[in-house]
Protein backbone atom coordinates (compact mmCIF):
# COMPACT_ATOMS: atom_id res chain seq x y z
CA UNK A 1 0.00 0.00 0.00
CA UNK A 2 2.36 2.33 1.19
CA UNK A 3 4.32 2.00 -2.24
CA UNK A 4 1.24 2.72 -4.27
CA UNK A 5 1.09 5.80 -2.71
CA UNK A 6 4.83 6.73 -3.51
CA UNK A 7 4.26 6.05 -7.16
CA UNK A 8 0.92 8.15 -7.18
CA UNK A 9 3.01 10.63 -5.59
CA UNK A 10 5.63 10.18 -7.65
CA UNK A 11 3.45 10.91 -10.91
CA UNK A 12 2.05 13.99 -9.69
CA UNK A 13 5.24 15.18 -9.19
CA UNK A 14 6.30 14.64 -12.64
CA UNK A 15 3.07 16.30 -14.28
CA UNK A 16 3.16 18.93 -11.93
CA UNK A 17 7.10 19.40 -13.23
CA UNK A 18 6.20 19.04 -17.02
CA UNK A 19 3.08 21.42 -16.57
CA UNK A 20 5.40 24.05 -15.17
CA UNK A 21 7.94 23.87 -17.66
CA UNK A 22 5.76 23.82 -20.89
CA UNK A 23 4.63 27.17 -19.22
CA UNK A 24 7.59 28.28 -19.23
CA UNK A 25 8.35 27.62 -22.90
CA UNK A 26 5.70 28.39 -24.14
CA UNK A 27 6.42 32.37 -24.64
CA UNK A 28 9.48 31.56 -26.14
CA UNK A 29 8.08 29.36 -28.25
CA UNK A 30 5.67 32.65 -29.48
CA UNK A 31 8.68 34.96 -29.72
CA UNK A 32 10.57 32.38 -32.19
CA UNK A 33 7.81 32.02 -34.42
CA UNK A 34 7.25 35.62 -34.31
CA UNK A 35 10.87 36.53 -35.09
CA UNK A 36 10.57 33.82 -37.68
CA UNK A 37 7.52 35.40 -39.52
CA UNK A 38 8.96 38.79 -39.50
CA UNK A 39 12.90 38.04 -40.90
CA UNK A 40 11.06 35.82 -43.74
CA UNK A 41 12.47 37.35 -46.78
CA UNK A 42 10.52 38.99 -49.33
CA UNK A 43 9.75 37.10 -52.23
CA UNK A 44 12.77 37.43 -55.17
CA UNK A 45 11.46 39.45 -58.29
CA UNK A 46 12.22 39.05 -61.84
CA UNK A 47 15.44 37.70 -62.58
CA UNK A 48 17.58 40.00 -64.14
CA UNK A 49 16.27 43.23 -62.73
CA UNK A 50 18.62 45.60 -60.65
CA UNK A 51 17.90 48.48 -59.25
CA UNK A 52 19.12 50.64 -62.37
CA UNK A 53 16.46 48.51 -64.43
CA UNK A 54 13.77 50.06 -61.93
CA UNK A 55 13.65 53.44 -62.90
CA UNK A 56 12.71 54.62 -66.43
CA UNK A 57 15.18 55.40 -69.14
CA UNK A 58 15.24 59.35 -70.11
CA UNK A 59 13.92 59.46 -73.37
CA UNK A 60 15.85 61.41 -75.76
CA UNK A 61 14.64 62.67 -79.54
CA UNK A 62 16.92 62.84 -82.67
CA UNK A 63 16.53 65.64 -84.77
CA UNK A 64 19.06 65.78 -87.75
CA UNK A 65 22.67 65.50 -86.13
CA UNK A 66 21.61 66.44 -82.88
CA UNK A 67 20.38 64.66 -79.76
CA UNK A 68 18.26 66.72 -78.28
CA UNK A 69 16.61 65.50 -74.62
CA UNK A 70 12.54 65.79 -73.92
CA UNK A 71 11.93 69.02 -72.06
CA UNK A 72 11.77 68.20 -68.52
CA UNK A 73 14.19 65.94 -67.92
CA UNK A 74 16.81 67.88 -65.91
CA UNK A 75 19.05 64.51 -65.74
CA UNK A 76 19.60 64.05 -69.71
CA UNK A 77 20.06 68.05 -70.12
CA UNK A 78 22.94 67.77 -67.55
CA UNK A 79 24.61 64.40 -69.11
CA UNK A 80 24.49 66.10 -72.82
CA UNK A 81 27.74 65.60 -74.38
CA UNK A 82 28.93 68.57 -76.20
CA UNK A 83 30.51 66.66 -78.84
CA UNK A 84 26.74 65.50 -80.16
CA UNK A 85 25.97 69.38 -81.15
CA UNK A 86 27.87 70.05 -84.74
CA UNK A 87 29.51 72.89 -84.65
CA UNK A 88 30.16 74.92 -87.94
CA UNK A 89 33.89 75.42 -89.60
CA UNK A 90 35.38 79.32 -89.41
CA UNK A 91 34.56 79.11 -92.96
CA UNK A 92 30.97 78.70 -92.77
CA UNK A 93 30.54 81.16 -89.85
CA UNK A 94 32.92 83.54 -92.20
CA UNK A 95 30.84 83.28 -95.43
CA UNK A 96 27.59 83.79 -93.32
CA UNK A 97 28.68 86.67 -91.95
CA UNK A 98 30.43 88.31 -95.10
CA UNK A 99 26.68 87.58 -96.93
CA UNK A 100 25.01 88.73 -94.25
CA UNK A 101 27.12 92.58 -93.75
CA UNK A 102 27.86 92.63 -97.90
CA UNK A 103 25.42 90.43 -99.45
CA UNK A 104 25.70 87.72 -102.25
CA UNK A 105 28.20 89.31 -104.87
CA UNK A 106 26.34 86.67 -107.60
CA UNK A 107 23.55 88.67 -107.02
CA UNK A 108 22.19 91.08 -109.36
CA UNK A 109 21.95 94.79 -109.11
CA UNK A 110 18.26 96.33 -108.66
CA UNK A 111 16.57 97.45 -111.54
CA UNK A 112 14.53 100.66 -111.52
CA UNK A 113 11.10 99.77 -111.63
CA UNK A 114 9.48 101.69 -114.74
CA UNK A 115 5.63 101.82 -115.12
CA UNK A 116 5.04 101.40 -118.62
CA UNK A 117 1.21 101.79 -117.91
CA UNK A 118 -0.38 104.89 -119.66
CA UNK A 119 -3.31 106.12 -117.89
CA UNK A 120 -6.44 105.82 -119.67
CA UNK A 121 -8.74 109.25 -121.30
CA UNK A 122 -11.76 109.97 -120.01
CA UNK A 123 -13.59 108.56 -123.08
CA UNK A 124 -11.40 105.08 -122.53
CA UNK A 125 -13.16 105.01 -119.25
CA UNK A 126 -16.59 106.16 -120.05
CA UNK A 127 -17.00 103.43 -122.71
CA UNK A 128 -16.31 99.27 -121.82
CA UNK A 129 -14.88 98.46 -125.47
CA UNK A 130 -12.23 101.70 -125.60
CA UNK A 131 -11.08 100.31 -122.16
CA UNK A 132 -11.04 96.96 -123.50
CA UNK A 133 -8.88 97.97 -126.30
CA UNK A 134 -6.46 100.30 -124.36
CA UNK A 135 -6.29 97.43 -121.87
CA UNK A 136 -5.30 95.10 -124.77
CA UNK A 137 -2.42 97.77 -125.55
CA UNK A 138 -1.17 98.03 -122.53
CA UNK A 139 -0.81 94.15 -122.19
CA UNK A 140 0.94 94.03 -125.79
CA UNK A 141 3.09 96.44 -124.36
CA UNK A 142 4.34 94.47 -121.39
CA UNK A 143 4.55 91.28 -123.19
CA UNK A 144 6.43 93.77 -125.60
CA UNK A 145 9.08 94.88 -122.87
CA UNK A 146 9.73 91.89 -121.62
CA UNK A 147 10.38 89.61 -124.28
CA UNK A 148 12.81 92.33 -125.37
CA UNK A 149 14.54 92.70 -122.43
CA UNK A 150 14.75 88.74 -122.08
CA UNK A 151 15.84 88.73 -125.73
CA UNK A 152 19.15 90.77 -124.53
CA UNK A 153 19.49 89.16 -121.19
CA UNK A 154 19.51 86.00 -123.80
CA UNK A 155 22.55 87.21 -125.34
CA UNK A 156 24.44 88.20 -122.44
CA UNK A 157 24.32 84.93 -120.35
CA UNK A 158 25.43 83.70 -123.51
CA UNK A 159 28.41 85.59 -124.10
CA UNK A 160 29.30 85.06 -120.42
CA UNK A 161 28.73 80.96 -120.46
CA UNK A 162 31.56 81.10 -123.20
CA UNK A 163 33.66 83.34 -121.13
CA UNK A 164 33.31 81.02 -117.95
CA UNK A 165 33.82 78.07 -120.32
CA UNK A 166 37.27 79.53 -121.90
CA UNK A 167 38.66 80.62 -118.09
CA UNK A 168 37.74 77.05 -117.02
CA UNK A 169 35.49 78.25 -114.31
CA UNK A 170 34.32 75.08 -112.16
CA UNK A 171 31.19 73.32 -114.32
CA UNK A 172 29.06 73.77 -111.56
CA UNK A 173 28.76 76.90 -111.96
CA UNK A 174 28.74 77.14 -115.91
CA UNK A 175 25.58 74.58 -115.47
CA UNK A 176 23.93 76.96 -113.26
CA UNK A 177 24.29 79.76 -115.69
CA UNK A 178 22.93 77.35 -118.71
CA UNK A 179 19.76 76.70 -116.64
CA UNK A 180 18.77 80.13 -115.94
CA UNK A 181 19.24 80.47 -119.98
CA UNK A 182 17.19 77.38 -121.08
CA UNK A 183 14.52 79.01 -118.31
CA UNK A 184 14.64 82.47 -120.12
CA UNK A 185 14.35 81.49 -123.19
CA UNK A 186 11.25 79.33 -122.50
CA UNK A 187 9.40 81.74 -120.65
CA UNK A 188 10.25 84.67 -123.77
CA UNK A 189 9.44 81.75 -126.21
CA UNK A 190 5.98 81.89 -125.02
CA UNK A 191 5.18 85.18 -124.79
CA UNK A 192 5.87 85.07 -128.20
CA UNK A 193 3.98 81.78 -129.54
CA UNK A 194 0.82 83.28 -126.94
CA UNK A 195 1.33 86.99 -128.30
CA UNK A 196 2.13 86.91 -132.58
CA UNK A 197 2.01 91.19 -132.79
CA UNK A 198 4.35 90.95 -130.05
CA UNK A 199 6.89 88.74 -131.75
CA UNK A 200 6.16 90.89 -134.73
CA UNK A 201 6.79 94.21 -133.52
CA UNK A 202 9.81 92.98 -131.96
CA UNK A 203 11.37 91.99 -135.09
CA UNK A 204 10.46 94.95 -136.84
CA UNK A 205 12.22 97.01 -133.83
CA UNK A 206 14.65 94.72 -134.87
CA UNK A 207 14.86 95.25 -138.27
CA UNK A 208 14.61 98.71 -137.96
CA UNK A 209 17.61 98.89 -135.25
CA UNK A 210 19.76 96.88 -137.86
CA UNK A 211 19.27 99.38 -140.62
CA UNK A 212 20.59 102.57 -138.54
CA UNK A 213 23.84 100.65 -138.21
Amino acid sequence: MRVVLLVVAGMGLVIAAGAAWWQGNEPVLEQATSSESVASPEPPGLPGMTEMESAPEPMIEIIGDRHVPVPGDARVAQSNDPSLVPVPSEEAVSALRNSMENGDPRTPPLARSEDLRDMPSAAELADPDLYQQYEQRQNQKVYASFASAATQKISELENMIARAEAEGLPPEQIQEGREKLEGLRNQRDEILQAHPDVAEAIQSESDGTAGQE
